[in-house]
């Protein structure tokens, strides 16, 4: 396979701030549209009605695809908002002869059950009138107290897999530093995903907290690859700085990443375009969150763990200088200015004094710490000092033996 980053002279460390300034301007006008309009919360998080309908003859493949046809029909006749999947009977083979309703219930209304009952009388009508024959099979009602329990739940999934990964890959890099870089792509990710459903409109349901699970499961994936590499090359690498090693690192991993995405995206586009409407939430919330993973892992996390390592070997080298400075300060000693040598004048002798006789070194310096002796001046003394030495020499040798 022919890898087209691999040995590219591209700065992309050299550009972190434009990719940080990227990403912010995709995640603001999400969150704005957060603020303003909020989320579109389905059945699951807002409470509502499932009513289950049989018919007496399956439907066609076309019919079977106009599920959101039948949902704005119903809609538009009832004024109720609905949602419409066809299923079918798994014990007779692939028969779509059923039709499963999902309503809305108004928040805060203290007689839900009985908004339902009214619901499905109005519903029923409609049907009825299209597919002669059919009948209500199933009515179930989820209550706005299990919605609540069910958002908790979701948001501390999330919360809770964030904790597990920070703690993983702090324990596989022994840094604080990597495992920060790797969840605040996580969170950039799950905030871009959330943003782009506030700014749509889109529902936010059960399979979307699945989504953004596999989202995180992805991106943490593709980050952790990442790493891997830049830790192999800082051991090959001895002589080049930490925002070089990055960024060799990232290039010889762009192939990998960007031919991942790609086999995801194919997969995703054609069940998101023939997959039908009860996957196309799902299946566009995996679309966004499998790129937004891919460029967090590239653009996020490892230029914010570039931008970590540089401060630190900022503040090393602040540190070595400063050890550099107090080391000179001490050799030159307290009180002296920094152009004064160490060095002191030699003393000269004073002219007035006599001269003094020079002694005469002895040939032989005395050992062991000892001050070395003067030579005898008269030839007594010098056989007096041979005999002294040939006797202690003698006495060392019987010691030894």
């Amino acid at each position: 396979m022919v890898d087209l980053f691999r040995g590219r002279k591209w700065d992309l460390v050299g550009k972190r701030n434009w990719w940080f300034l990227l990403s912010l301007l995709i995640i603001v006008p999400g969150f704005a549209a957060l603020v303003t309009k909020g989320l579109n919360y389905g059945i699951d998080f807002t409470g509502g009605g499932f009513i289950t309908y049989k018919l007496e003859q399956p439907l066609s493949a076309r019919e079977a695809a106009s599920s959101e046809q039948l949902a704005e029909q119903i809609t538009r006749e009832t004024g109720v908002e609905v949602r419409v999947q066809i299923a079918g009977d798994t014990t007779r083979g692939d028969r779509k002869d059923q039709i499963l309703v999902r309503t809305l219930v108004p928040k805060g209304a203290s007689a839900a059950e009985e908004i339902l009952a009214e619901q499905d009388r109005k519903i029923t009508a409609v049907l009825e009138e299209t597919y002669p024959g059919i009948r209500e099979v199933a009515r179930d009602m989820v209550s706005p107290v299990f919605s609540a329990e069910l958002m908790a739940n979701a948001i501390w999934t999330v919360v809770v897999a964030c904790i597990f990964i920070l703690l993983w890959i702090r324990f596989r890099y022994f840094d604080f530093k990597w495992a920060f870089s790797g969840v605040v792509a996580l969170v950039h990710d799950v905030l871009l995903l959330i943003g782009v459903f506030a700014f749509t409109g889109r529902e936010v349901n059960s399979p979307f907290v699945a989504a953004v699970l596999t989202v995180v499961g992805f991106s943490v994936h593709d980050t952790i690859i990442i790493f891997d590499r830049i830790r192999e090359n800082l051991r090959l690498r001895k002589g080049s700085t930490f925002a070089e090693t990055a960024n060799i690192s990232l290039l010889e991993t762009m192939a990998r990443s960007v031919n991942t995405v790609l086999t995801v995206v194919f997969v995703l586009l054609a069940v998101y375009l023939l997959g039908g409407a009860t996957l196309r939430d799902f299946t566009f919330a995996m679309l966004i969150g499998v790129i937004t993973g891919a460029y967090s892992s590239i653009f996020n996390a490892s230029q914010l763990l570039v931008v970590f390592k540089l401060r630190e070997e900022r503040a090393l080298a602040q540190r070595r200088a400063a050890q550099s400075a107090r080391g000179r300060a001490v050799a030159r000693g307290p009180g002296m200015a920094p152009s004064q040598t160490t060095a002191r004048p030699r003393a000269e002798a004073p002219r007035s004094a006599a001269p003094l006789r020079p002694e005469r070194a002895s040939a032989y310096p005395a050992g062991n710490g000892e001050e070395a002796e003067t030579e005898p001046a008269t030839e007594s003394e010098r056989a007096d000092r041979t005999t002294h030495k040939r006797v202690k020499t003698t006495g060392k040798r019987k010691r030894r033996f």
